[in-house]
């Protein structure tokens, strides 16, 4: 509040003070209450919101705040800042900045108080922009026989690659990393040719680390495991990460100082069953080889493994390429293993396509599958199920999806930061296309095709932003979009 005299003219001030050395003017209070900022904040809002978004300076009494429609407008909470000494309230409930929450499904009325002054505030939430799918430039100074596309933790996405050459000892592994809207080389991995299949994680420094199936190693096949350390590429506890062939392959860290590959184990030496799943796990500088996880037959062929974090809990999707064909999906958290989904398949279907599979984990540890199954009257189609952390019952998302089917088949999943499915898959004519699930009707998206062109080796991933990319091949040229609001 201000204080402010009452001020008598010159002359009659004058005879006053002639009269007396004090004054008993009366002094008049003036109450100042006022809203000088407000916002949502990340970190008032953890998983509900992936940015900041502040309004600062308040110049009006209406405010609005764009948000993206999948934004969970319910329980909000606030940060805001007033003038000294102001009580805020909704209705009768005083307000707490960063911790009150509030609905903001309608606008929220905000009554800012100090004494006899009251100012009321009108947050209205509208419609952040629709996020587009931009083209970026294409990767120029190479091409791909495969690849994968993974996004780091700070937002930098990351393409492990096969190099096509004219001869194939020469198909050695690199790594491309986007940088300023442009990718540019991390440079050559591998001494020499590698597997089609390979992938990558990140430790806690955010720096890459990418396993693949070497052909020049002692025994040809043996996979390796290196990480990116400034500008050199080094080893992961020796040249070689398993203790014989291995074929498919997925890796990922649970914590900066434990790191897993579990890998299709295809020599003959009776170490394991010829094609069962091997657990190697890098601990305390070495590895730790071809343990099995509790339950899982060694029959059980595992086939297009693939694994997701959630801080220090593992997720393990395999494709079990047995008849009759299946899926599993298994949790490893506190050094143990867990079955969430054993031998899985749709009771209307015969057949499970082996040529893509792939799994995504919400940030209630619950399992999305994406797989290609004729459940549907007995026509292939594309489908996404979802596994329930808690209950572990299998619940369809969305319907299943007319896109490329047999040898044509290619798909990737991934969630936003805000946990909405999307899927980058080839439709009927091959071309490149995206769906996400609308959270109103709970299916999918009108199907987004991004080119009228052939695309292959399709990868999806997010950002913690909320940004997006994907990258694809034609004619085994590398291509990307980014995802992000107009004109950005």
């Amino acid at each position: 509040m201000k204080l402010k005299s009452l001020f008598l003219s010159a002359g009659i001030l004058l005879a006053g003070i002639l009269a007396s050395c004090s004054s008993d003017d009366p002094e008049v209070i003036v109450y100042e209450a006022g809203m000088t900022s407000f916002g949502f904040y990340v970190e008032d809002n953890k998983g509900l919101i992936v940015q900041d978004y502040e309004v600062s300076p308040v110049t009006q009494t209406n405010i609005t705040v764009l948000l993206p429609e999948e934004v969970d407008k319910s329980k909000l909470v606030a940060r805001f800042t007033v003038t000294d000494n102001d009580v805020v309230k909704v209705g009768d409930v005083v307000q707490q900045s960063g911790v009150t929450a509030n609905d903001f499904t309608v606008p929220v009325d905000y009554f800012v108080s100090e004494g006899t002054t009251n100012v009321k505030y009108t947050v209205t939430i509208g419609k952040a922009p629709a996020y587009v799918w931009t083209a970026l430039p294409p990767v120029t100074g190479d091409s791909a026989v495969s690849l994968v596309m993974k996004v780091s933790p700070d937002g930098t996405p990351y393409i492990a690659y096969k190099m096509e050459r004219e001869t194939s000892a020469d198909e050695a592994l690199g790594v491309l990393a986007l940088k300023d809207g442009t990718w540019s080389s991390l440079g050559k991995v591998s001494e020499g040719r590698v597997g089609s299949y390979m992938d990558m994680a990140f430790n806690a420094a955010g720096m890459p680390t990418v396993s693949y199936v070497d052909y020049t190693n002692k025994i040809s096949q043996q996979a390796s495991v290196k990480v990116l350390n400034g500008s050199t590429w080094s080893f992961v506890g020796g040249a070689t990460a398993t203790t014989n062939k291995v074929s498919y392959h997925t890796i990922n860290y649970l914590n900066d100082n434990k790191l897993m590959l579990l890998a299709t184990y295809d020599a003959k030496d009776n170490v394991l069953a010829r094609r069962e799943l091997s657990v190697n796990t890098f601990e305390n500088g070495t590895w730790t080889n071809n343990t099995t996880i509790p339950g899982r037959a060694s029959d059980l062929v595992a086939y297009l493994q693939v694994s997701e974090t959630l801080g220090d809990v593992l997720y393990l999707g395999v494709y079990n390429a047995v008849s009759p064909n299946s899926i599993s999906v298994y949790k490893y958290a506190n050094n143990n293993w867990t079955t969430l989904l054993d031998k899985w398949s749709d009771e209307k279907a015969t057949a499970i396509s082996l040529r893509d599979f792939d799994i995504a984990v919400n940030q209630q540890g619950d399992v999305y599958v994406a797989f290609s199954d004729n459940s549907n009257d007995g026509a292939e189609k594309s489908r996404v199920i979802k596994v329930d952390a808690e209950t572990k019952q299998v619940t369809p998302v969305g319907n299943p999806i007319t896109a490329a089917t047999g040898s044509s088949l290619k798909f990737d999943l991934a969630l936003s930061p805000l946990g909405v499915p999307y899927l980058f898959y080839r439709n009927e004519t091959n071309f490149p296309t995206v769906v996400s699930l609308d959270k109103d009707t709970q299916d999918w998206t009108t199907p987004l095709v991004l080119e009228a062109n052939e695309a292959n080796d399709l990868h999806l991933g997010f950002a913690p932003d909320g940004k997006a990319y994907l990258v694809f091949t034609k004619s085994r040229k590398i291509f990307s979009y980014k995802y992000d609001a107009p004109g950005q």
